[in-house]
């Protein structure tokens, strides 16, 4: 390659870890910021949170196949930049918003303009050789994760320190300077007139292949459940800052709530590492069930919660089952898809992800503004449970090991085989995991 892509990449690496802390620096406190526009009430100030998640969430659904279509067509570090440019210009916009509209008006178009990870995951997709491809992405997800993880961290002290404004604006410039640096100094070959000529007649394909895929029964399983999955945790995500200050007494507590969200993505990130290695071994199937399961139980005590330690501490708790969740349901996809299928499977599991991510907010707004915040932990519980069952059953006819291999315990087994899909596996182990979990936090804490 003319280009360096080890150079490509760590410099995107760089700049893709300096803006996801821009921006989660900020986006996990949009709930308290909303009530410096006069929004003193709890109820009405999860009700526009719900708006602002849903809104972004929705432009982003829509948004993300027309700016896919334009970086086929005009190259994909255009995109990068563009989302870097235009989401760091949002947030700059949210410091000067004037009213509670305003400030939905700019949360909505960072779901347009925004979306770096995706654009960073496809530069580097066509830009890395393929031998070192798992490499990379892996590295890159691992990346979005720490920043996910810093960002909160950061800017809950900050706020306390120096306020909102100031904590949009130097997030904003974070997110605006990687951009410049992707801009400047990261190297793509590609050639507009020989994409469009190698592209003729591949839109069509496309839709027809992606019409194709959705005619599996098992590909539209795995996606129902990715959907349902990422929807229930939409519905409590404007809940948790807002229950988190009830349970404080209705202060302020930046710098706790920004360490709570820090840990649970550190947790999230490293149980993601950990249990999709696990699941080599005990079986993918369970794996995935089990996490559902444990996350039935920790919402449930959540929503019993009595102090902001109690939820804070099953917050951390509840990183080791979306661990758990996440890697898995993508591992399970790519088992049962074709290789030259797997780009438009995991394109259609993006929107329809997005989709279920943006419905949750309204909801969960609307649930805790009628009926109280440790309603919505209640209600998503029980969500979870018909999820869960309805998963267990459906994933027990799908055969895993029709395109690539399948994990030990499960790749060795027919679905319907003995033992292959017991309560028991929906059980146990999330229940030894919680157990672990508990032990291992007991002995730190002695220590």
């Amino acid at each position: 390659m003319a280009v360096s892509w080890r150079r490509n990449f760590y410099i995107l690496l760089a700049a893709e870890l300096i803006a996801i802390i821009g921006f989660q620096a900020v986006q996990p406190f949009l709930p308290y910021y909303i009530q410096e526009f006069d929004v003193a009430d709890l109820a009405e100030a999860l009700l526009w949170a719900g708006y602002m998640g849903t809104a972004g969430g929705i432009a982003m659904a829509i948004s993300s196949p027309i700016w896919g279509t334009l970086a086929d067509r005009f190259g994909r570090k255009s995109m990068v930049v563009r989302s870097m440019l235009g989401g760091g210009v949002t947030v700059v916009f949210m410091a000067y918003a004037a009213t509670v509209e305003q400030l939905l008006v700019a949360r909505t178009l960072q779901g347009v303009l925004a979306g770096t990870v995706t654009a960073c995951l496809t530069l580097i997709s066509t830009t890395t050789p393929k031998q070192h491809l798992g490499f990379a992405l892996g590295l890159m997800q691992g990346t979005f994760m720490l920043g996910a993880s810093l960002g909160p961290l950061l800017g809950g002290p900050f706020i306390e320190h120096f306020g909102y404004y100031d904590c949009f604006l130097v997030s904003g410039a974070l997110v605006l300077m990687a951009g410049v640096a992707v801009q400047l100094w990261v190297r793509e070959d590609f050639d507009p007139e020989n994409q469009v000529r190698a592209e003729d007649g591949s839109r069509e394909s496309f839709f027809h292949g992606a019409a194709r895929l959705l005619r599996m029964r098992a590909l539209v399983v795995v996606l129902a459940s990715m959907t349902l999955v990422q929807f229930a945790f939409g519905v409590i995500m404007p809940v948790v800052p807002l229950f988190l200050q009830e349970l404080a007494g209705g202060g302020y507590i930046l710098t706790e709530a920004g360490l709570i969200f820090s840990l649970m993505g550190l947790v999230g990130a490293l149980a993601s590492a950990l249990l999709g290695r696990w699941s080599d071994f005990i079986g993918a199937r369970q794996t995935l069930l089990g996490g559902l399961a444990a996350t039935v139980l920790l919402l449930v005590a959540q929503g019993l919660s009595v102090s902001v330690l109690m939820l804070g501490v099953l917050m951390v708790l509840s990183g080791l089952a979306t661990g758990a969740i996440r890697p898995v349901t993508s591992s399970i996809l790519t088992r049962i898809v074709a290789e030259e299928d797997r780009g438009k499977a995991f394109g259609i599991a993006t929107s329809a992800t997005a989709f279920g991510w943006a419905l949750g907010p309204m909801i969960g707004a609307y649930l805790g503004a009628t009926w109280g915040f440790r309603s919505v932990f209640f209600i998503t519980a029980a969500f979870f449970t018909l999820v869960s069952l309805w998963t267990w059953r459906a994933m027990a006819s799908i055969d895993l090991v029709q395109f690539g291999s399948a994990p030990l315990h499960s790749s060795t087994m027919r679905p319907d085989a003995p033992g292959s899909r017991t309560m028991t596996d929906m059980i146990s182990w999330p229940t030894r995991l919680i157990w672990a979990a508990a032990r291992s936090s007991v002995s730190r804490s002695g220590a």
